[in-house]
C-alpha cells in the first residue's frame, strides 16, 4: 500500500512540474525579447527607428507582436499631439506673414484630422480590426503630406515642421509594416 502512495505522489508531483513548465514561454520569440523586436524590426523600412521605440519603453519586456504594435501606435499618438502644439506655438508665438499663417492654419487643421485617425487605429487595433488600422494610418501619413505640401504652393516657403513630420511618417511607416505581419497572423 505504502508503494501505491509513492507512485501516486510521485505522479502528482511530475504533472505538476510538467504543467508550470508548459506554462513557461519557451522561446524568446514569443515575448516581447530583443529577438521578437529585431525580427520584428528587421521587416520594416526603419528598422533601427523601430529598435529604438521598442527597446526604450519598459512595455516591450514581455510583449508579443500585438503588444509592441500598441508601444508604437502609443508613440505615433504622441508624436503627432507633439507636432500638433509646435504648429500652434508657430502660429502664435510669432509674427507670420498671411501666406505662413494660412499654411500654418491648415497645418493646423490636418493635424488635428490625424490625431483623431490616430485614435481611430488605436481602437482598430485593439478590435484586431487590422485594415482599419491600415486605412486610418495610411490617411493620417496623407493629412501630414497635405501640411507639408501647402508650403511649397509659393516659391521660397517651405515647412519648418518637415522634419517633425518626416519622423511621424516614419513611425506611422513602422506601425504599417507590423500591423502587415499582424494581418497575416505572424505572431513570432
Amino acid at each position: 500500500m505504502k508503494s501505491i502512495a509513492i507512485a501516486v505522489a510521485f505522479l502528482v508531483v511530475s504533472l505538476c512540474q510538467f504543467q508550470i513548465l508548459a506554462q513557461t514561454p519557451q522561446t524568446p520569440t514569443t515575448s516581447g525579447g530583443n529577438d521578437l523586436i529585431s525580427k520584428t524590426c528587421s521587416s520594416t523600412s526603419y528598422s533601427e527607428m523601430c529598435k529604438t521605440i521598442l527597446q526604450s519603453s519598459p512595455n516591450s519586456k514581455g510583449a508579443d507582436l500585438y503588444g509592441l504594435a500598441q508601444i508604437v501606435m502609443n508613440v505615433a499618438a504622441d508624436n503627432v499631439s507633439s507636432i500638433y502644439e509646435n504648429i500652434n506655438q508657430l502660429q502664435n508665438g510669432t509674427s507670420v506673414d498671411s501666406f505662413l499663417d494660412s499654411c500654418l492654419t491648415d497645418c493646423l487643421e490636418s493635424f488635428q484630422d490625424a490625431i483623431d485617425q490616430i485614435e481611430d487605429s488605436v481602437t482598430a487595433l485593439e478590435f484586431k480590426a487590422y485594415n482599419d488600422v491600415k486605412t486610418w494610418i495610411s490617411a493620417a501619413m496623407s493629412d501630414v503630406a497635405t501640411c507639408d505640401s501647402g508650403f511649397k504652393e509659393k516659391q521660397g516657403y517651405q515647412s519648418p515642421i518637415a522634419q517633425m513630420t518626416s519622423v511621424f511618417d516614419q513611425i506611422c511607416s513602422i506601425i504599417l509594416s507590423i500591423n502587415q505581419l499582424l494581418s497575416q497572423g505572424n505572431t513570432n
